[in-house]
């Protein structure tokens, strides 16, 4: 059958390995003309950020710094599965703090959630903010537990400024991040998986900072300098001469 997709002259773009690999299950068929190009990030061109000091309130006992950056949609990012982690007593008895940036028309449900789970103390909710070096000069990682991604700029742009992550194993993020070298990887986003994620988390926290560094390494090596250049000498490429 003559479609569309064959219709094409020039390149059918995915902005990760995954999408593209689920669209072509999805479909029954391979695109031969597939091409990944990566979404450019506001860290781009950055230096990696010192790592974290400790803060004034600290007064000795400085706690996990944890922040997510993204919409508020449970549905998508998982607020929900991660919410219910850090509700666990194990956590409640930890010194640790998370700090939700972004907004989204979810910010009140997720808000509400939190209220319910006990954990709403903890957390602290900032729908906007003026730079990323603001979210990443004070917190020591990302969390993020999303049921489906492409691959999160919010992902990329911690890991070029030197901080790791715990994700879940959707899209591209474990072919980003490195399990257990630049930050941990769930292996589904359940409650039980991400649980043992943030175990892992817990018990290495000492290590972060190297993490860290291994994980700015990575974004460097892994994703394109210039990816609008790139993305678009791999479609020019690919479009047929005349």
């Amino acid at each position: 059958m003559n479609t569309a997709i064959d219709q094409a002259q020039g390149a059918i773009c995915f902005v990760g390995e995954r999408n593209r690999d689920l669209f072509e299950l999805q479909l029954g068929r391979r695109l031969p003309k597939a091409l990944i190009v990566r979404n450019p990030h506001a860290a781009l061109g950055m230096a990696p950020l010192p790592w974290p000091e400790p803060t004034a309130a600290d007064a000795g006992a400085e706690p996990l710094r944890m922040a997510f950056v993204g919409r508020q949609e449970p549905i998508a990012k998982g607020q929900d599965i991660m919410f219910q982690v850090l509700a666990q007593p194990q956590w409640r008895e930890r010194n640790w703090t998370l700090t939700l940036y972004g907004g989204g028309a979810g910010t009140e449900g997720v808000k509400a959630m939190a209220q319910m789970l006990g954990i709403s103390d903890r957390l602290s909710f900032v729908p906007s903010y003026s730079s990323i070096q603001q979210v990443w000069g004070n917190a020591h990682v990302l969390v993020m537990a999303s049921r489906y991604e492409g691959l999160p700029l919010a992902l990329a742009e911690a890991m070029t400024l030197g901080r790791p992550a715990v994700v879940t194993d959707v899209a591209d993020c474990a072919i980003l991040l490195r399990d257990g070298i630049d930050g941990f990887v769930a292996t589904s986003p359940t409650v039980s998986a991400y649980a043992e994620a943030m175990e892992r988390l817990w018990e290495r926290r000492s290590e972060l900072p190297q993490m860290g560094a291994n994980a700015a390494q990575r974004a460097r090596e892994f994703l394109p300098q210039d990816p609008v250049q790139t993305a678009a000498e791999a479609i020019i490429a690919a479009i047929p001469s005349r």
